[in-house]
């Protein structure tokens, strides 16, 4: 891999690479003086003079390969690399210095070159990281070296600044998104590890098409951190995840402003039928469905079955109410239509009716000698 810096002035990234603590050896020198270190700055600052306007004028690049290759990669090879590497860069016909180093476990060197070549040109640095990248598999491929899986393997222990920040967020990451069923329950693993996220947003619409994770006023697009932390990968896979859990919400979700909304699962609704349909002994029963018909469960089975009987509850008090108020209407209305005709032989407290005799199972006579009709099925 490499590593890519620039700079303003040759004098200190020279008395680096060139560092007795560091083991540094000299493999290969063109266009600078050799004699010491002084001579080599002083060669690399006057030809940078050709470009008074240009104020990065140094470039710096650490080739490291990795420690399974310690004993592939001698003096020549690593010279050859190089030559190659720089070739393929565009990094020609402009002075530089390799010097390797053995100060580490895994074998690397530093290339120092003058952005300013042999002609006064400026050599371009657009999109530098991404072609050295490429480049590096290439020649890992070409030359038969040991190709790292992934970033598990990088050693944290070395990183500084930006890069640590990034893999921070990648280790978080690559634990919170397994377990997370949307977007609103990632956002909560990571603040609880100091990581915010927030989204990116096509025009002024409210289609996201982008995700940006945050540590230490650092930002990150969650491609850039890793191809599996795009905003389509995770939300593929947080999908995937709410599937293959039974007892939570569905897929179907949308994203507004970070946070998630999202409706009840198929499964869900079709236990609150079944439950509805087994238990529902009245004709007002459509009264139940319309009591918990915009009901969700998000907790547990037990409070989700209490929920249930609740509404049915409800729905049955309510029909008793209906059913009394009802049944006692039509009662006097039926026992002022049916009152008997006492005769007069009887005395005004008589205790019976001249027709008893004549009575079916639909009528009664009452305390006070009245003859009602039996208010059959009217209370449960």
């Amino acid at each position: 891999m490499a590593k890519i810096t620039k700079g303003r002035d040759f004098g200190g990234v020279v008395r680096y690479v060139t560092q007795d603590k560091k083991g540094a050896k000299l493999l290969d020198a063109k266009g600078v003086l050799t004699n010491d270190k002084q001579s080599i700055i002083d060669s690399f600052r006057l030809q940078a003079q050709l470009r008074p306007d240009v104020r990065v004028m140094v470039g710096h690049i650490s080739l490291d390969f990795s420690i399974e290759d310690v004993d592939k990669v001698d003096d020549n090879m690593m010279q050859r690399l190089a030559d190659d590497y720089m070739r393929r860069m565009h990094i020609q016909n402009t002075q530089y210095i390799l010097v390797r180093h053995y100060d580490r476990k895994h074998s690397h060197c530093h290339l120092v070159f003058n952005r300013i070549d042999n002609d006064g040109h400026l050599i371009s640095d657009k999109n530098d990281r991404v072609r050295s990248a490429k480049i590096c598999k290439e020649l890992t491929l070409k030359y038969g070296l040991y190709m790292a899986k992934g970033k598990d393997h990088v050693n944290r222990e070395r990183l500084r600044g930006a890069d640590a920040v990034k893999y921070q967020i990648y280790d978080v990451l690559v634990k919170a998104v397994p377990q997370s069923r949307d977007w609103w329950e990632l956002e909560m693993a990571l603040k609880r590890q100091g990581i915010s996220m927030s989204f990116i947003y096509r025009g002024s619409t409210t289609d996201v098409q982008g995700v940006v994770f945050e540590k230490d006023g650092l930002h990150f697009n969650g491609s850039k951190i890793d191809r599996r932390f795009s905003f389509s990968k995770i939300s593929a896979e947080l999908e995937k995840n709410a599937r293959q859990d039974s007892y939570r919400p569905g897929a179907s979700r949308e994203v507004y402003d970070g946070r998630v909304e999202y409706e009840p699962s198929k499964s869900r609704r079709q236990q609150l039928e079944d439950i509805r349909r087994e238990t529902s002994p009245s004709p007002m029963s459509s009264y139940a469905d319309d009591a918990d018909s915009t009901t969700r469960f998000d907790s547990d089975d037990s409070a989700f079955l209490d929920a249930a009987s609740d509404a049915l509850d409800a729905a049955n008090t309510a029909a008793s109410v209906v059913n009394d108020v009802v049944g006692g209407v039509v009662g006097s209305v039926l026992s002022v239509m049916d009152t008997p005709t006492v005769t007069s032989g009887e005395g005004n407290g008589g205790g019976g009716s001249s027709h008893d005799e004549e009575l079916d199972d639909d009528y009664y006579i009452d305390e006070h000698g009245k003859r009602r009709r039996k208010r059959r099925g009217m209370h449960r």
